[in-house]
């Protein structure tokens, strides 16, 4: 499966238990009607790769016990940008959603990414600090959170023996010195 798939569907899933069960991902370029009040929508990913850590190396992992290798190209690393927008009836609920998004942020400094390890979550522009044209009746607030640093990978993994047999030859000479004891 795709890291940045995998990701964005972690932050979903956190985005439901911690803000509110009804949060749905949106693509940055399509129209989102609200259905029904309360709604909270994460519009992204919107793609910047992290260019100050691009690499041309490539990655070695040695299994010892196994004796075997893996090689890759180091990753691309991306910067995955969501806009978060609360709808809302009243003035009342976008206080509340204003609080339970600063403690997601608060909670969850780092998504843990299954096996994979853990990404950074960070406020770029806090609720309420996004301007957006809102066409509605309806009470809206909105800003941005990033992931960063997700890694992509080529695909292209090398695997292999670190020793192909277990025989040795030896050159030279062997000089045994043995003692002898009374």
């Amino acid at each position: 499966m795709s890291t940045i798939q995998t990701v964005t569907e972690t932050l979903i899933r956190l985005a439901k238990q911690a803000i509110h069960p009804d949060t749905v991902l949106v693509f940055p370029d399509d129209l989102f009607e609200v259905q029904r009040t309360p709604s909270v929508i994460l519009q992204g990913p919107k793609l910047a790769e992290d260019r100050f850590r691009r690499s041309q190396s490539r990655l070695f992992e040695k299994n010892v016990a196994e004796l075997s290798f893996e090689e890759c190209r180091f990753p691309r690393l991306y910067h995955l940008d969501f806009d978060l927008v609360v709808t809302v009836d009243r003035e009342a609920e976008l206080l509340g959603f204003h609080e339970s998004v600063s403690r997601f942020l608060q909670l969850h400094p780092e998504i843990a990414i299954a096996d994979q390890g853990s990404l950074n979550l960070t406020e770029l522009v806090p609720l309420g600090g996004l301007t957006r044209v809102n066409l509605s009746n309806l009470r809206q607030s909105s800003g941005r959170i990033r992931i960063e640093s997700c890694p992509v990978y080529d695909g292209d993994l090398r695997d292999g023996r670190l020793i192909r047999d277990r025989t040795f030859q030896f050159h030279g000479d062997v000089t045994e010195q043995r003692t002898i004891q009374p």
